[in-house]
């Protein structure tokens, strides 16, 4: 059958030869905004590239995961130790894929994300000033010479991932804005992409948020494709929430209940940020592109090209006020990243002009300034904050620790102890009472069918040297249930904030009657054996380690957000008191 001949009034247009002047704009933007700065970041990025002790903390429960034991870090506890969920399935299926050291594979999704993201950020600044003039890559200027930038290229963690997908949120939005039409699928992909926020990092659900209402304030669907495209971006992360919750009991993962990340600690946070800002004069480049409002009050004339920038920025200072709120980190600069990377988007590239080339001219002074004079102290003393990377070369004694074996320090007594345990015969908890100078043996309980069971203050360390079907106990909480809802006494270093007695764990993981080693207090022992077996503190430890049935699942679904916000005492007598009833 011959395919009937389309009238002539609706064939579309050919399109016009395109002018040898417009097409050197295109090549010009493709190789200094898009392919240049790519390029760069990922050179930058390999040269610094590592893995930290936080790092190791994933690949623990990747290695977990790999040797079918599901999402933990230890045998018999469901806890959530990885903050970025995604990032914990990706590096799994990177280690299943290829059978290389999880450190490695974290370290090279690392970088091809960290390029990824660079790379659409580029495109999307092409999309936003299609062919009208060459562009100046103004905005990545101000990040590519921030050593910070090129430490968390890689560093293991899920940073790289941020970057990509905040890049894609951005990218999406700006081909759905240039769109006359969009389609129906194009959306859809749109729409599943905004929501994967909370699996990139709990607090990006800030970010989700902003770019749904700004993308359907730009759009405009009708309602009942707007209630589509809502539940398609809500579906993987309120699945993956309904099993988080059933799984592991609680709402987050344990980290943020650890860091209390609903509370406020401006003080330390803001000390986190100016950690940041001052080292690299970063209000250099801010005053420079204040210059640039003039043409960005122009070039956004129109409501909707207000709301497309307002995208970006607006999620961006959120990001930024929430970590400053929360305390901030103790790794120089790290969570401050996606905030400042999304803030500049909008500014990625602009088209050329004198005032654009003097504030890049601007910038690259200020950038040689930074790439050659100002670095980071290794350590700030107020509220510690700390360069990781540095950090992690002097105590690996390696220029670039990317595997888990570099972070077996020959010699390191921890690791000795914990070995010597294993090998005995008989199940031990190794108690460390003195980081990396004295250590509490006491005889594990058989109930929980483990070799050894180590305390350490390095979670990522002491998750290296426990063998898998041993216990790495974290006394800090970032996967021990029981230290993640002890209340916090104190603000210090942040997420360091908790430490659990040894009264607890020595309670825990011991029998009844165990003999007790000179300086443990006995009565405090047996009242947080007491405090165990009472109310919420009896239900926590059910819900994490009883066995996962039907019945148990929801249990633990129901009744996650009460058990997500409880606390109790860090004292045992307090607890005692606080939780048993008196008879």
């Amino acid at each position: 059958m011959r395919t009937p001949a389309v009238p002539a009034a609706r064939r579309p247009a050919e399109p016009a030869p395109e002018p040898s002047r417009t097409r050197g704009h295109r090549h010009w933007s493709l190789l200094l905004v898009v392919v240049l700065p790519a390029v760069a970041i990922g050179l930058l990025g390999h040269h610094r590239r590592w893995v930290g002790d936080d790092a190791l903390i994933y690949t623990r429960a990747v290695r977990q995961i790999l040797a079918g034991n599901g999402p933990v870090l230890n045998l018999g506890e469901r806890a959530e130790s990885s903050t970025g969920t995604l990032w914990q399935w990706l590096v799994a299926l990177g280690g299943l894929l290829t059978s290389a050291d999880p450190a490695l594979v974290a370290v090279a999704l690392g970088l091809v994300t960290t390029v990824a993201g660079w790379l659409l950020a580029g495109d999307a600044a092409r999309r936003l000033f299609p062919g009208r003039a060459r562009l100046l890559p103004v905005g990545a200027l101000v990040l590519l010479p921030v050593p910070a930038v090129w430490d968390y290229a890689t560093s293991g963690l899920e940073t790289g991932l941020a970057t990509c997908w905040l890049a894609a949120c951005w990218w999406l939005l700006v081909r759905a804005y240039r769109s006359t039409s969009p389609s129906y699928a194009q959306l859809l992909c749109t729409a599943v992409v905004f929501g994967l926020g909370p699996l990139v990092r709990p607090d990006l659900a800030l970010v989700t948020g902003v770019f749904l209402v700004v993308g359907y304030a730009l759009l405009r669907p009708r309602p009942r494709r707007a209630l589509g495209l809502g539940a398609a971006a809500l579906a993987l992360p309120l699945a993956y929430e309904i099993f988080r919750a059933g799984y592991y009991g609680v709402l987050v993962p344990l980290p943020g209940l650890t860091k209390e990340a609903s509370q406020a600690v401006w003080l330390r946070g803001l000390a986190y940020a100016w950690n940041f800002v001052g080292p690299y004069h970063l209000w250099t480049p801010a005053l420079l592109l204040l210059a640039l409002l003039p043409l960005a009050r122009k070039a956004a004339a129109s409501r909707r090209a207000l709301l497309l920038a307002a995208a970006p920025v607006v999620s961006g200072l959120l990001c930024l006020v929430y970590v400053v709120r929360v305390g901030g980190d103790f790794m120089h600069a790290r969570m401050l990243l996606p905030g400042l990377f999304l803030v500049l988007l909008p500014l990625w590239a602009l088209p050329l002009s004198r005032r654009v080339a003097a504030t890049a001219g601007g910038l690259g002074v200020w950038a040689c300034c930074c790439l050659l004079l100002w670095r980071a102290p290794a350590e700030s003393a107020h509220f510690q904050v700390y360069d990781q990377h540095l950090g992690y070369q002097r105590i690996t004694g390696v220029r670039h620790p990317t595997e888990q074996r570099d972070h077996r320090v020959a010699g390191n007594p921890y690791d000795a102890q914990v070995r010597r345990a294993a090998a005995g015969g008989r199940p031990t908890l190794v108690i460390e009472t003195g980081f990396n100078r004295s250590y509490r043996l006491l005889p594990l309980s058989e109930r929980f069918g483990a070799p050894v069971a180590g305390t350490r203050v390095m979670l990522g360390h002491g998750g290296l040297v426990v063998p898998l079907d041993g216990l790495a106990v974290d006394p800090q909480g970032l996967s021990y249930p029981l230290a993640a809802h002890v209340e916090r006494t104190r603000i210090g270093k942040a997420g360091h904030d908790k430490r659990l007695p040894e009264a607890w764990i020595i309670a825990d993981y011991t029998d009844p009657g165990t003999a007790l080693p000179p300086g443990v207090d006995a009565s405090a022992v047996a009242a947080a054996r007491r405090a165990l077996s009472c109310g919420p503190l009896a239900e926590l430890q059910d819900s994490v380690r009883a066995p996962l049935t039907f019945d148990r699942f929801l249990r633990n679904l129901t009744g996650s957000w009460q058990r997500t916000s409880f606390r109790f005492p860090a004292d045992p007598h307090e607890a005692e008191a606080a939780l048993c009833p008196r008879r």
